[in-house]
C-alpha cells in the first residue's frame, strides 16, 4: 500500500507563467504541490529583457518577473523538480509521471507546457534573443518604434505581422528563401503593397552581430550569392522577428490513459 504522505494533490509540469500561476493557487490552497521544468523556470517570457505588457507592471525584466512569481510559489508551498517528464500515467485516481529523475505520484496532473518558436538558425540569434530578436510582434513591436525591421519568414505569418509592425516600425524587410509569399493572395498583398515594407525574394539572413544589442546584419542572396550588409545608425539598434514556424505541441512525452 502506497503511503499518502509521497503523493502530491497536484503536479504540474511547465514553469511558465500559466505553470507558476497555476502552483500558486494550489499551493495556496494547501495543496501539496510539484512544479516539474526540464529547461529555464519562467519559460520564454524570462528571456525578454523588457517587458510592458504585463497587466499591472509598466517595464520590467522577463527575468526578474519571473522570479518573483517562482518566489510567490516557493513561499507557498510549491516544490520545484528540474526534470525531463517521459510518460504520464492517468489512470486512476492516483496518476502518475514518470521523469529523469524518478517517478512522482499525484491525485491531478496539470499540463502546461506551452509553446517554442522554431529558430531561424542565424547567427546571433540565440544571443540577442530578447534583446533585438524576438518571434511575437504582438509583444515587441513597441520596443523597435522608429527603427529598422527585418522579418524572417515567407508565409501568412511573415506577411500578417509584417503589416502589424509596419505601423511602428520606421521601415520593414521581409526575407524570404523563396520567390513569392506562400500565403492567401489577399494577405501577401496588403504585404507587398505596403510603402513601408521591402520584400526581398531568395534571401537569407545569415549573422547578426554588435556589442550588448545588435548593430549590424548580414543578408545572403542565394541566387547572386552576394551579402548585404546592413548597419543600424550610430548609437541605435534594430528588431529581427522570426515568422518561420511555430511549435504549438506538448514537449515530448507519452501519455497512458490505461
Amino acid at each position: 500500500m502506497e503511503q499518502t504522505a509521497s503523493i502530491y494533490d497536484g503536479i504540474i509540469i511547465g514553469a511558465g507563467p500559466a505553470g507558476l500561476s497555476a502552483a500558486i493557487y494550489l499551493a495556496r490552497a494547501k495543496c501539496r504541490t510539484l512544479l516539474i521544468e526540464q529547461a529555464q523556470i519562467g519559460g520564454q517570457i524570462a528571456l525578454t529583457a523588457d517587458v510592458a505588457n504585463y497587466p499591472g507592471v509598466t517595464h520590467v525584466d522577463g527575468a526578474v518577473l519571473m522570479q518573483t512569481i517562482r518566489q510567490q510559489a516557493e513561499q507557498f508551498g510549491t516544490e520545484l523538480l528540474h526534470a525531463s517528464a517521459t510518460n504520464a500515467v492517468l489512470e486512476g485516481s492516483v496518476k502518475a509521471v514518470q521523469t529523469d529523475r524518478g517517478t512522482f505520484r499525484a491525485r491531478s496532473i496539470l499540463f502546461a507546457t506551452g509553446s517554442a518558436p522554431r529558430r531561424a538558425g542565424f547567427l546571433g540569434e540565440a544571443k540577442y534573443q530578447g534583446r533585438g530578436v524576438t518571434y511575437c510582434a504582438t509583444c515587441d513591436a513597441t520596443l523597435f518604434a522608429g527603427k529598422e525591421v527585418f522579418v524572417i519568414g515567407g508565409g501568412y505569418a511573415a506577411a500578417q505581422e509584417a503589416v502589424f509592425l509596419a505601423k511602428y516600425a520606421k521601415h520593414v524587410t521581409i526575407c524570404i528563401r523563396k520567390d513569392r509569399i506562400s500565403c492567401a493572395k489577399s494577405v501577401a498583398d496588403r504585404a507587398l503593397q505596403h510603402p513601408k515594407i521591402t520584400v526581398r525574394y531568395h534571401t537569407e539572413l545569415i549573422e547578426i552581430g554588435g556589442d550588448d544589442l545588435p548593430r549590424y546584419a548580414i543578408l545572403h542572396d542565394c541566387q547572386t550569392k552576394e551579402q548585404i550588409r546592413y548597419d543600424a545608425p550610430p548609437h541605435d539598434t534594430f528588431g529581427v522577428f522570426v515568422f518561420i514556424a511555430i511549435s504549438r505541441k506538448p514537449r515530448c512525452f507519452r501519455i497512458s490513459l490505461c
